[in-house]
């Protein structure tokens, strides 16, 4: 259900049953805690009303772990697995860029693989970065952003990649796209209410351990415990001091961001609509003034 607010934002609430039966999301993002921090609870929302999700990074976060480079991107692999699964997506695709160079690698390829994922999972719906959004000083992020931008429009012309139709794969408009509000200051006119989804959330925030604070809790634990000292939000194991550190240090924005509409948690996103909205003038001038020869 969508209500508009007296600010011009749109209100996004829980549609009851499986409205949208058959249609595909894709998400991308450039590290495994993007999702989770700006739309977890977006996702599994959609999941729970019927679409199939997919699940899109494009770096291969060699720099998030603490650890070598192998190392790392061996951990963010497992932990984007276990974040997948625990917000509902049905599979994983990863294009392998080198975190932080990601501005130097083509456009061009970039759309180009994109425009095929979305063609092949016949994607309806695409989640991402803004691509023109003030503020962010991760280049991963812009060029993502931008990349999803083009190859959503470009996987519905049919004169982009014509080696795609030779294999089978047809063209796809992509006419829904709900980007991140991913820093202050930066564009949004769609709040959803993630409240009913927040348990989803945490599970995912909590996976991302190499990156994203999803340990924080238990490494606090553990510091606590070495001083003699125990925290009860934390409570007696590492999964649940995970988890309630995520609850009550890393949801601020969400709680901030539902307040002004009385929600227990909401996002924020920039909403892009290009559906059609029944006949086009041209369509009804036709059917009220053309004769028969």
């Amino acid at each position: 259900m969508k209500e508009p607010t007296s600010t011009g934002v749109t209100l996004e609430k829980n549609q009851t049953g499986r409205p949208h039966a058959g249609k595909v999301f894709v998400a991308v993002h450039a590290h495994v805690s993007d999702v989770p921090r700006f739309a977890a609870g977006l996702c599994a929302k959609l999941i729970a009303e019927g679409y199939t999700g997919y699940l899109v990074r494009t770096t291969n976060d060699e720099k998030s772990g603490g650890k070598s480079i192998a190392q790392n991107i061996l951990s963010n692999e497992q932990e984007q697995v276990k974040m997948a699964a625990a917000i509902g997506f049905k599979d994983i695709f990863n294009l392998y860029y080198r975190s932080h160079f990601m501005d130097g690698i083509s456009a061009v390829e970039i759309q180009s693989r994109l425009v095929l994922l979305f063609r092949m999972l016949k994607a309806d719906t695409v989640i991402s970065f803004h691509p023109s959004a003030e503020g962010d000083k991760d280049s991963d992020h812009m060029v993502t952003g931008h990349a999803v931008q083009e190859a959503a429009w470009m996987a519905g012309q049919d004169h982009d990649f014509d080696e795609h139709f030779e294999a089978g794969v047809r063209p796809q408009a992509v006419l829904e796209r709900y980007y991140f509000h991913a820093r202050p200051g930066q564009p949004f006119n769609r709040v959803v209410d993630i409240s009913s989804y927040i348990e989803k959330k945490i599970d995912a925030l909590a996976e991302c351990k190499s990156q994203g604070g999803g340990n924080h809790g238990s490494v606090l634990r553990a510091k606590l415990q070495r001083e003699g000292k125990r925290l009860p939000i934390l409570g007696e194991d590492d999964r649940t001091a995970d988890r309630g550190y995520v609850r009550h240090f890393l949801l601020d924005d969400h709680r901030q961001y539902g307040k002004p509409h009385k929600l227990e948690y909401a996002e924020r996103f920039y909403y892009v609509d290009e559906r059609p909205r029944g006949k086009s003038k041209v369509d009804e001038y036709v059917e009220k003034n053309a004769v028969k020869l």
